[in-house]
């Protein structure tokens, strides 16, 4: 069975199956009247209204609204689960996840239906989801229960919680009651939370799990497991078609994360009385500067919930994750790239033929590592970091503009942390992309090609001109079909590589100097990559590229612009005056499709043909 053993004896958690039922509506009403029956309660024991410095139930909105949040977190739960993993029904049904369709054969699809649905519907999702939640509202069980076994307490963090230090007609016994209820209500709404956290881990790491890998995968099994299509236009490897699983997290994770926004305000609120007074830090304010301990478990819980629906972007990092007992692959290109296809998916070009190497390693480098899009993962880190400071430090809903300044601080911060995470993740990714799919060279190989103390600078015929954070894959690739035209030591690239303390002016001078032709390659991002200071790179005089295309234009050689990936032609007032004649050229794209076809036109266009 695909990713994991069949289990004819499987028995699904009910609590599970009904979480998800959407056809429950009674449980609606059974949601709210948890929520609300600690009001009533508080109500008939005198524990609503505030007396003194002891705040009242009904005054501590973020308990009171549980009536209502509970239904609506209950309702949000099985939208956004009916979107992620609809498998209440067991096969044949109509409605299926969106991942199956990533698969293609009925029996495949059957199968790999069914061995979701066990992962998903397992008992031990429901045992952690409830040990976790037993452990996040017992956190604050000392602080919270301490007025009934500590005589002569200061005023609670809660009031209500020990209304009966004054309030002489409540029995304590009723207003431990009062508190076990309004919990229960608390623990339903975590419970939910971990229940969607463990619904999502299980999806994204069968989803994981299932793209196929030859080590992974059995004899004859092969069409139950995910494809990747480096040929996708959307460069998202061909998972575009389940976009609707991993959008709903991200929105799973936003409605979340504005539910403990909200509840953070309210709790400050009852702490404080005066949200404002935070602008003065007074030493009275420790509870409401820093949460709970149950909020700060709520907190770290959310960076969880990010770190599950992130789990996607480990897509190009799979044959690195030792699995099954496995060694791990050799990091040669063909390995790499085989452990992703079958002999009989490898890509193949229009005459039937395998395509080379090189080629969908290209392409493989192109597609976004996450399955949706980089957009939308940068969407979803920058949101749940603002919602993480907000929650653990909320902005003084007194003070309008301290409450301006202090959003715009977090999402300042929020944003710097978006960054920092996807340059760890291309970092992590960057040995895939870079090392390993583009083959950069030895630099004491390129070296000696501009060298102006060897002859063999005098034979360059071509010099290749391109940004590596921009096009390294298509550059690489047009180098190794130039050097079969025009011999090795006729095609030049790679001045990157020169260590330092050379002199760059000089060594683009000998350079071309040589050479018959220069192709400048172009990627959709050669115009907009920018430096440490934003300011866009191809302004720099000083920038490589820049004084590559600038020496060639004024030396008069012949300059081919190169279009690839996509890319357009930039517009002659968008480039710096010394380069403005470049676009004046004719440019030759270079499809992906009809990539052997372009580059001959180009060869022919170097040799004036």
């Amino acid at each position: 069975m695909t990713n994991g053993d069949a289990d004819e004896h499987f028995t699904p958690s009910r609590l599970m199956l009904r979480a998800l039922d959407r056809k429950r509506y009674l449980d609606y009403g059974l949601a709210f009247a948890v929520g609300a029956w600690p009001i009533l309660l508080a109500w008939l024991s005198g524990a609503h209204r505030t007396v003194g410095g002891y705040t009242g139930y009904w005054d501590s909105p973020n308990w009171v609204s549980l009536a209502i949040l509970l239904p609506a977190l209950l309702f949000a739960f099985r939208f956004l689960m009916a979107r992620i993993v609809p498998v209440g029904l067991s096969w044949p049904t109509w409605v299926l996840p969106p991942i199956v369709d990533l698969v293609r054969e009925e029996p495949a699809r059957e199968a790999v239906y069914e061995a979701l649905r066990r992962r998903v519907l397992s008992k031990r999702n429901v045992a952690v989801a409830l040990a976790v939640s037993v452990i996040v509202n017992a956190a604050d069980a000392p602080q919270i229960l301490a007025p009934y076994f500590v005589t002569a307490m200061p005023r609670t963090e809660f009031g209500w919680t020990a209304m009966f230090q004054v309030l002489p007609e409540l029995r304590w016994e009723l207003n431990l009651l009062l508190l076990v209820f309004a919990l229960a209500a608390q623990f339903a709404a975590v419970l939910l939370g971990m229940l969607a956290i463990a619904v999502m881990f299980r999806h994204n790491l069968f989803f994981l799990g299932n793209i196929y890998q030859r080590r992974w995968a059995s004899e004859g099994e092969q069409a139950r497991f995910f494809q990747i299509n480096p040929k996708d236009v959307n460069r998202c490897f061909g998972f575009r078609i389940a976009n609707v699983a991993f959008n709903a997290q991200v929105l799973a994770l936003m409605i979340a994360g504005a539910a403990m926004f909200l509840s953070r305000y309210a709790n400050a609120f009852a702490s404080s009385g005066q949200v404002s007074e935070l602008l003065r830090w007074p030493p009275s304010m420790p509870a409401f500067s820093f949460p709970l301990p149950s909020q700060w478990l709520m907190s770290l819980a959310w960076l969880v919930a990010l770190a599950v629906v992130a789990m996607p972007a480990m897509v190009k990092l799979l044959p690195q994750i030792p699995g099954r007992g496995a060694e791990r692959v050799d990091l040669s290109i063909s390995n790499y790239l085989h452990e992703f296809f079958s002999d009989q998916a490898w890509p193949k070009d229009k005459s039937g033929r395998d395509e080379p190497h090189q080629l969908v390693a290209m392409r493989f480098a192109q597609n976004s590592f996450w399955p949706t899009g980089d957009n939308r993962a940068g969407l979803l880190f920058f949101f749940a970091y603002w919602i993480f400071l907000v929650t653990l430090l909320p902005p003084p809903l007194g003070n309008p503009q301290a409450l301006a300044v202090s959003l715009v601080v977090f999402a300042l911060l929020a944003h710097i942390a978006r960054l920092a995470t996807f340059a760890a993740l291309r970092l992590a990714l960057s040995y895939v992309d870079e090392l390993l799919v583009t083959g950069k060279a030895d630099p004491a190989q390129q070296l000696d090609r501009v060298d102006p103390r060897s002859d063999r600078t005098r034979d360059i015929g071509v010099f290749i001109s391109y940004r590596r954070r921009d096009s390294a894959p298509y550059a690489r690739l047009l180098h190794d079909r130039l050097v079969a035209d025009f011999q090795p030591d006729r095609v030049f690239m790679d001045i990157a590589d020169i260590g330092p303390g050379a002199d760059f002016g000089n060594l683009i001078g000998h350079a071309l100097e040589a050479v018959d032709a220069v192709v400048v390659v172009i990627g959709e991002k050669w115009l907009t990559l920018s430096d440490a200071h934003s300011r866009p790179r191809i302004e720099d005089p000083a920038d490589m590229v820049h004084l590559e295309i600038a020496t060639a234009l004024a030396r008069g050689k012949r300059v081919f612009p190169v279009l690839v990936g996509g890319a357009k032609m930039p517009a002659e007032s968008a480039l710096p005056a010394p380069l403005r004649g470049l676009a004046r050229l004719n440019a030759i794209e270079l499809g992906d499709t009809r990539w052997a076809h372009d580059v001959g036109q180009l060869v022919n266009a170097i040799e004036g043909r």
